[in-house]
């Protein structure tokens, strides 16, 4: 009976070593997702200040694509921003749209809540 009774401590500890191990490889996975999701903002970043400082000329047809992404982008607000009017009749109350970007905002908000753009 003993000698069960071992066995069955040896394979208890056995599977809490890799229950604990099994959880150790989730949380790493997870540390290194996120670090990895950090270091594509930085590289974000970076990316942005590049193309201010040297402009998107400097990067040839990756520039190219960005500055016809950036047309089309703005294209689409503004016609989502000729599509946007108060159905419940809020802007009596002061409400607007945002003419960057054509989400709703209240009276008295200085900057928009969705792409930061001053609002007038």
């Amino acid at each position: 009976m003993g000698a069960f009774i071992d066995s069955l401590k040896t394979s208890a500890k056995i599977g809490a070593d890799e229950v604990k191990k099994s959880m150790r490889v989730s949380q790493l996975q997870t540390e290194i997702s996120q670090l990895e999701k950090k270091q594509t903002e930085i590289y974000a970043s970076i990316g942005k200040l590049a193309v201010e400082s040297e402009g998107l000329e400097k990067f040839g047809d990756i520039g190219t694509e960005l500055a016809g992404l950036e047309e089309e982008t703005a294209a689409k607000r503004a016609e989502l921003s000729g599509m946007k009017t108060p159905a419940d009749g809020s802007a009596a109350c002061g409400d607007g749209f945002c003419k960057n970007c054509g989400t709703k905002y209240t009276e008295g908000t200085k900057f928009c809540s969705s792409c930061g753009a001053k609002l007038t």
